[in-house]
């Protein structure tokens, strides 16, 4: 009896040991179809994180002064950043539309009707180059009536929250191709999928 159970447990054994050997590869296969998240080199995720932080400080209501500073600060630290194209061109992105906007809030210093809204038209053609639906909202929003400046039509509040929804937007894919788990769960990149 004792030689008829070890034969069976010879036999049996390798079926046992071949299931559980199987069950880790198989679900490293599962895994191995998503990549890992890029390199990230330490300035462009330094980058990142002040986008993010700065997306935070426009929601909760931005100084414009120290809004520009941040932009200031923000621009070399991009400008010489290298790492996966696709973050890197996201923040770039950001980062331009940032600057777009802080040039629309340096033309509330200056002096003279006329002036202003002079300066608001000119950076509103590079906002309208970059973003051309914010260009067809703000033509639909002017339509009709006769502005000697496209801007003296426009809320200054809602031009800025528009920039900032473009930016927000490539912040967010930033984060998302930087470090999925990042993203908060209410982003507007991930309700757009």
């Amino acid at each position: 009896m004792p030689f008829k159970q070890l034969v069976l447990l010879l036999v049996v054994a390798p079926f046992f040991l071949g299931c559980t050997s199987q069950l880790p590869v198989a679900q490293s296969e599962g895994t191995s179809n998503q990549s890992p998240p890029p390199v990230i080199p330490p300035r462009l995720k330094g980058a990142i994180e002040e986008l993010r932080v700065i997306k935070i400080k426009i929601e909760d209501g931005i100084n414009p002064k120290e809004y520009g500073e941040d932009i200031a600060d923000l621009v070399p630290m991009v400008e010489n950043s290298t790492g996966d194209a696709k973050v890197l061109a996201s923040v770039k992105s950001a980062v331009a539309g940032h600057q777009l906007a802080v040039k629309f809030l340096g033309c509330d210093r200056i002096n003279g009707y006329d002036e202003v809204y002079q300066c608001r038209d000119r950076v509103l053609q590079g906002v309208f180059g970059k973003y051309p639906d914010i260009a067809a909202r703000a033509k639909d929003a002017v339509r009709g009536e006769n502005f000697s400046y496209i801007s003296a039509g426009l809320d200054r509040d809602a031009v800025l929250q528009a920039i900032w929804e473009k930016t927000a937007i490539d912040t967010d894919a930033a984060l998302q191709r930087s470090q999925p788990s990042i993203l908060p769960e209410g982003s507007k990149l991930k309700n757009k999928k």
